[in-house]
């Protein structure tokens, strides 16, 4: 675990099939690292060589074992061939040809590898480990404080993205409420706290914090949207708190937002910081426009919140980080008695970890993964990944404001003006691109563009996966797509093209560009035609307009010719049925599908502007007729040989009694029946039957066919014994 870069240690890995020679069993991590690569190796290729087995033969299902589980002493070797058959049978996509495991580049690799350390270090002694754990979460905090442009600040790093806003607020608790410890909730029976967010901001985070440090929800106060519709309102923040204090209520907490998801709206944070510090009140900031200092390389720094969440996981595109929450002690803590006895250096962490719990924990070591990815790929590797996420925001943006498109989110920064400050930069910018089809000049479009938008971002993430399409449901605005780079690996997708000598960044939007256009020329040809094709309509009797939920086309039909009007449901449904299967051999763009009344229709599809609407009814029209006709031809041929069937078993029935009465009662006596066929046999009467005749509709005997037959079988034994016949058989 050194400064080595990852090419050194690459070279002295040993081969798969050899032992780890012996100057490597005398590192302390030495085989623990050949050990891990050879675990996420084994397992990539394992994966990768079936997913290229599956393409060249049709894939089984996959079934798992529900068997008791009841293991035995096992090599690590048949664990590992276990672990490979669990990840394929447990893919969720049979169908698909991506492999369930992301490729590994050397720092996800070197991230992987320290989570093995860390559990390693559990081992240590408890004194040993925290100052270990000591030393690496200092030279992490020191680092991330430096990147991100962040002064005087602690840092908590934790896995749960959540659990640092939670220790905080709990911090707060236990400040402002010196019986906390010992009542818990009764504490704030006289004086409950309150907690600030904006009404646009995720209402699943207030909850959680809520729920896990047991506040009653009557403690959240949503905070209204400005005037321009974006970010909190200042003004109604500062009157609810002159409310709650004028109430006998103790405003705690502001949750302020940069970037954040899902439409990256931002917060002026030095207004808000002047008010919160006014008022006393503590101010926690989350959002992606935090990495925006990362990626400029300003020397600048600001520190106006008294907290803020940085995920350099998802923003570095490397899994298995720890979220990181950057905290300030307030004064009157390190004041206090609790942190007496404590020394210099650890005084302000400890008198933290002592109210609140708010320190690494034991043995474990969370800051260790970030420590060797910062270390595995160099602070300028991962400031370039940052600053190129934003670039091709940037890109996108421009592509979308250039399309026409309705853009919901601010532009991303990362190119403002010498002149604007790190603090206004981040209090404005987006770290994503949020936009919608949309009509001009409407706050939320018609529900109909709900549908639009979402087949829209569909066919995106179908046709155009160089770019990564999020389909999100807002509250304000309806369906948007959305665009974030910092987000995970989709948001490395652009850095990766630029750095594997590929087109980069604008290459990759270039082509998403394209493929933008001709889907948008659908959208606006299938909104402009949607009104002429209600109006055509009307003028056909047999066609009736059916209102499909969820269809983006442009529209649904049902066909009831005339006479139908009274048909069952079933009847119908069979009907325009048979008529989706005609039409789909002429056009691909017709399908099935179920009205809100429940019964099936024809459902058209996207069109393109030179579509004409009256030639697609006029085809409906005539195919309906054709299938019209076939069903009643079928309806008729079913009448015949329902009323033939119905005939033939009355005749059969009639001559079965005329034979009972010819032949006596005697006969069909058990017993005595046998004597009297013995005494007298009875003539046996020509097989008979009855044909039905479906080009007239009646109902024939089969006399001539069996007297035909019975011909044939008579003349056989004659023609097998003529010398002339055996003669041609021996020649």
């Amino acid at each position: 675990m050194g400064d080595a870069p990852a090419s050194d240690t690459e070279s002295n890995k040993p081969s798969p099939g050899s032992e780890v020679p012996p100057e490597q069993d005398r590192r302390p991590f030495g085989g623990l690292e050949f050990q891990v690569s050879e675990v996420v190796g084994r397992l990539e290729a394992g994966v990768n060589a079936q997913d290229a087995q599956e393409e060249e033969k049709k894939r089984e299902p996959r079934k798992i074992s529900a068997g008791f589980f009841e293991p035995e002493e096992t090599s690590m070797d048949e664990i590992l061939k276990v672990l490979e058959e669990l990840v394929l049978k447990t893919d969720p996509s049979c169908e698909s040809v991506e492999p369930p495991l992301l490729p590994t580049d050397a720092v996800t690799r070197a991230a992987i590898l320290s989570h093995s350390i860390s559990a390693l270090f559990g081992r240590l002694e408890r004194s040993h480990a925290a100052r270990l754990g000591a030393h690496i979460a200092t030279e992490t905090t020191r680092w991330m404080a430096h990147m991100f442009r962040l002064s005087d600040y602690n840092a908590y790093y934790h896995q749960e993205q959540l659990e640092g806003l939670v220790r905080v607020t709990r911090m707060l608790l236990h400040h402002r409420y010196p019986r906390y410890l010992e009542d818990g909730a009764l504490a704030f029976t006289n004086r409950l706290p309150c907690i600030y967010s904006c009404v646009a901001s995720p209402l699943g985070v207030v909850q959680h914090l809520c729920r896990q440090l047991g506040l009653p929800l009557a403690c959240v106060k949503p905070v209204p949207v400005n005037a321009s519709g974006r970010g909190m309102d200042i003004e109604a923040l500062e009157k609810l708190c002159d409310e709650d204090t004028a109430a006998n209520r103790s405003p705690l907490l502001v949750l302020g937002e940069v970037g954040a998801p899902p439409l990256g709206w931002g917060t002026p944070l030095a207004a808000l910081g002047a008010i919160c510090k006014k008022r006393n009140i503590h101010l926690h900031v989350r959002g992606h426009a935090l990495a925006l200092p990362g990626a400029t390389g300003r020397d600048e720094s600001f520190s106006i919140p008294d907290s803020v969440t940085l995920t350099p996981g998802p923003w570095f595109g490397v899994p298995g980080l720890p979220t990181v929450t950057f905290y300030k002690i307030p004064e009157l803590i390190t004041a206090n008695d609790h942190s007496k006895g404590v020394n210099a250096v650890g005084s302000r962490e400890g008198a933290l970890a002592a109210l609140a719990g708010l320190s690494g924990g034991g043995a474990r070591l969370p800051a260790l993964p970030l420590w060797t990815c910062v270390r595995a790929a160099g602070a300028r590797p991962l400031q370039q990944r940052l600053a190129l996420a934003f670039r091709a925001a940037r890109a996108v943006h421009a592509v979308v404001a250039s399309a026409g498109l309705t853009l919901l989110s601010e532009r991303p920064g990362g190119d403002e003006p010498p002149n604007v400050d790190v603090v206004e930069a981040v209090s404005h910018a987006s770290a994503c691109v949020a936009f919608q089809f949309a009509p001009a000049g409407t706050e939320k479009p018609p529900p109909y563009y709900d549908k639009l938008n979402s087949w829209l971002g569909q066919v995106l993430q179908r046709e155009a996966d160089m770019i990564s399409i999020e389909v999100c449901e807002t509250e304000s605005h309806g369906v948007v797509l959305r665009y974030c780079p910092l987000e995970g690996a989709g948001g490395c997708l652009l850095g990766g093209a630029s750095g594997a000598g590929g087109e980069g960044p604008e290459g990759g939007v270039g082509a998403w560009a394209a493929a933008l256009d001709a889907q948008l020329h659908v959208l606006h040809a299938t909104v402009a035609l949607r009104e002429p094709f209600q109006r055509s309509l009307t003028a056909h009797a047999c066609l009736r307009p059916v209102h499909v939920p969820g269809w983006a086309g442009l529209g649904g039909v049902r066909y009831v010719p005339a006479g139908w009007e009274d048909a069952s449901a079933e009847e119908l449904n069979s009907l325009n049925r048979q008529l989706v299967e005609t039409l789909r051999v002429t056009d691909g763009a017709f399908s099935c599908g179920d009205g809100d009344d429940g019964l099936t229709c024809v459902r058209f599809g996207m069109v393109t502007e030179d579509t004409d609407v009256d030639e697609l009814l006029d085809l409906v029209i005539s195919a309906g007729k054709e299938v019209e006709e076939s069903s009643r031809a079928l309806t008729n041929m079913t009448e015949v040989l329902k009323k033939g069937i119905e005939a033939a078993q009355a005749d059969i029935e009639r001559e079965n009694a005329e034979r009972l009465w010819q032949e006596g009662l005697l006969r069909r006596v058990p017993v005595v029946g046998r004597v009297v066929d013995w005494w007298a046999p009875a003539a046996v009467p020509p097989a008979s039957g009855r044909r039905l005749h479906l080009a007239v509709g009646t109902l024939q005997t089969t006399d001539d066919i069996y007297r035909c037959v019975q011909n044939k079988k008579d003349s056989e034994p004659a023609r097998a014994h003529s010398p002339t016949r055996q003669t041609q058989n021996a020649q």
